[in-house]
């Protein structure tokens, strides 16, 4: 919930400093590219907010074994064993990467979605002869929008965020290896499983990624819409 609130609120200031930026006051009428670099932005300030936690989530999962610990204790354990290894450093582990996936991601995802919506929105005012703020799409097409723009960008950089993530959980009890850097784990990764390594696990990973970001869209429209912004 926190990444989100962070990525939206962010794309939208983004948005509207763009327009100014470029000598307007409107955000839903900025070019295409101050649209990709909006959503970019976006994405790689939640992420850097958020990444502890993240970080912490991984190395717990990785942690837990039949017998260990669970619930708080095991939290407790994680951040403990995190911090006496390499003190704040080791919550921040892989971000250069994660920022880097995080930007084309989040540029890919609300980019594509916002350029479908104005499409469907184009074509529906068309049909109707009416303007396009009447003619938005309802919440099964921003669902089918949302799953769309998710699947592309999610696709797209998926190998980043692989590699990103056996940074943040090496050394624990599930994945032993230990990596000195990005190119390291880049190195091993391919060496060991080939280029098809970098894609193990995308088909669960759009599975999960699909239907969340298209119930996101849902509620984000329609919370917008209810409080009148535009």
């Amino acid at each position: 919930m926190p990444e989100s609130a962070i990525k939206f609120g962010s794309y939208e200031g983004s948005k509207r400093a763009l327009a100014v930026l470029e000598g307007h006051s409107d955000p839903t009428n900025i070019n295409s590219w101050s649209r990709f670099f909006a959503g970019g932005m976006g994405g790689i300030i939640s992420q850097f907010f958020v990444y502890p936690i993240d970080t912490l989530k991984f190395r717990m999962q990785c942690e837990t074994v039949e017998g260990g610990l669970q619930g708080n204790h095991l939290i407790v354990a994680t951040a403990r064993k995190m911090w006496r290894a390499n003190g704040i450093r080791s919550y921040y582990r892989g971000l250069p990467m994660g920022l880097v996936g995080m930007f084309p991601y989040a540029a890919i995802d609300l980019g594509t979605f916002e350029y479908l919506k104005r499409a469907i929105a184009s074509r529906n005012a068309r049909l109707r002869g009416c303007h396009e703020e009447d003619a938005a799409p309802g919440s099964f097409a921003t669902a089918g929008i949302g799953a769309v723009s998710g699947a592309l960008g999610a696709s797209v950089v998926y190998p980043l965020n692989l590699l990103r993530t056996r940074l943040q959980a090496q050394g624990t009890a599930i994945h032993p290896p230990t990596y000195t850097g990005i190119l390291d784990v880049t190195r091993k990764t391919i060496k060991g499983e080939g280029v098809r390594g970098l894609f193990k696990g995308v088909t669960p990973n759009l599975l999960k990624v699909v239907p969340a970001v298209s119930i996101t869209y849902v509620v984000y429209e329609n919370s917008k819409a209810l409080l009148h912004l535009r």
